[in-house]
């Protein structure tokens, strides 16, 4: 339709020229036979014929320039890109280009220039008002300029990870309130300012991690009304962010809190976070979760709290999350597994405590509460000897049992609810095993379709 009306606009406009024409030829017949002072107005009256007929002429060119649109993108793209002028996607790969092109088709909607050299957003950009998309990732950005995106009011997607961006403020992202993603990951951000995020009330995802954050305003987040998933993971925060800063984010369903140095959380440290479903603290620096640290996540689904120094299972901080289904707790320091450790998570149904090179014993029912368990993965527990003949009964869900890379020497009868049992790893192990003493092992594995290692 836009190619149609270009080529109406062209044959109109030299109908136009066509009868200026006419019409000047006519005036200068009648001028032949008239007087001096009818002669000087004729003349005046040409003058403006031949201007409205130079005018049609300029609009003509101006439709010709915009009908040939389509062939001005592809002559004008990079040598490392590709432009597709059909799905107005530009795609740069690895190279040199150190400042954004300003010769590609204006109406791309997706730009991606990854692993180059460009070092900073300059005006530019405003040329590519129709963006939807932009990714500037592996790049060697530095600072973003203020109202650098205003012109950017359709930017659903805006990734800048991986550069050496050292600050942002509330001027920086200006003019993205369309945006939905917004990744700065692997950058050099130390602080977070007031008001920073405020002018992006749609944005859904946002990525931070990998920084040197150590300082968050009360107010950095105000105005994430809709925000899902937020990253904070691999900064330099010493203590979780403070309730208040929450409450800015009341939809909030997956926070990434893990390789940070909190040592501790302290009571109802999440209190404002109802709606959470995932809560990742791995590698967080932990060495203690007080009994009311996870009060309020009544909804969460996902925990990792491996790669800590816990000394004991946090039972009573873990007792607050009766919805709780998934459980990591590898890579710490307790040396028992007591009963009824993990009370409170009726809904859990799998455990993983891995690679904890202190764990010694499991002991009886240390999974009594847990009827729903259906996998548990011991495995990598390397001083792990014992685990009791009642640990694991009454679980009459549980179908798959990891015990590889432990340092088991036998393996009691009554251990595994053989039953319906699909997977059974024990491989890795001392484990002594004769017809009198894995008998039964024996026998199950023939009459099971399911693997035993």
């Amino acid at each position: 339709q836009g190619r149609q009306l270009t080529i109406n606009i062209i044959k109109t406009t030299m109908q136009k020229i066509t009868n200026s024409k006419m019409t000047t030829k006519k005036t200068q017949n009648h001028a032949r036979g008239a007087t001096a002072s009818t002669s000087q107005r004729i003349h005046t009256s040409s003058r403006q014929l031949m201007v409205t007929r130079l005018c049609a002429l300029l609009s003509c060119l101006f439709a010709l320039a915009t009908l040939a649109q389509p062939t001005y993108a592809l002559a004008n793209c990079p040598n490392s890109c590709q432009c597709d002028d059909d799905t107005l996607v530009v795609k740069c790969g690895e190279g040199t280009l150190d400042v954004l092109p300003i010769t590609l088709n204006p109406f791309i909607q997706r730009l991606v220039i990854q692993n180059n050299k460009i070092k900073t957003i300059d005006s530019s950009l405003q040329f590519y008002a129709e963006l939807l998309f932009l990714d500037l990732s592996y790049n060697d950005l530095v600072t973003l300029p203020m109202r650098t995106f205003q012109f950017q009011r359709k930017l659903q997607e805006l990734h800048l990870n991986h550069n050496k961006i050292g600050q942002i403020s509330n001027t920086t992202f200006v003019g993205l309130a369309a945006l939905t993603v917004l990744n700065l990951r692997g950058n050099l951000l130390a602080e977070l300012e007031q008001g920073t995020f405020a002018k992006m009330s749609k944005l859904a995802e946002l990525n931070l991690g990998q920084n040197r954050i150590n300082r968050i305003d009360p107010h950095a987040f105000d105005g994430l009304m809709n925000l899902r998933t937020l990253y904070l993971d691999d900064n330099t925060l010493t203590t979780v962010p403070a309730p208040s800063i929450f409450q800015a984010m009341p939809n909030l369903a997956e926070l990434y809190l893990g390789t940070n140095s909190f040592t501790s959380i302290e009571a109802n440290a999440f209190v404002d976070l109802r709606g959470l479903t995932r809560l990742d603290l791995r590698g967080a620096g932990l060495h203690n979760i007080s009994a009311e640290a996870l009060k309020g996540l009544e909804g969460l689904r996902f925990l990792d709290l491996a790669d800590n120094r816990l000394q004991v299972v946090p039972t009573n901080a873990l007792s607050h999350l009766e919805r709780l289904e998934e459980l990591l707790l590898g890579q710490n320091d307790f040396e028992v597994i007591g009963s009824g450790a993990f009370t409170g998570l009726k809904q859990l149904r799998k455990l993983e405590i891995t690679g904890a090179q202190h764990l010694r014993s499991v002991q009886n029912g240390a999974f009594s509460a847990n009827t729903n368990l259906e996998h548990i993965n011991l495995s990598a527990n390397k001083i792990l000897q014992e685990v009791q003949e009642n640990a694991l009964s009454g679980l009459p869900h549980l179908r798959h049992v990891i015990l590889k890379e432990n340092d088991l020497h036998t393996l009691s009868e009554g251990l595994i609810p053989w039953s319906d049992l699909q997977t059974l790893d024990l491989s890795d192990n001392p484990i002594v095993c004769d017809c009198q003493s894995c008998g039964y092992a024996i026998c199950w594995s023939q009459r099971t379709p399911p693997q035993i290692v």
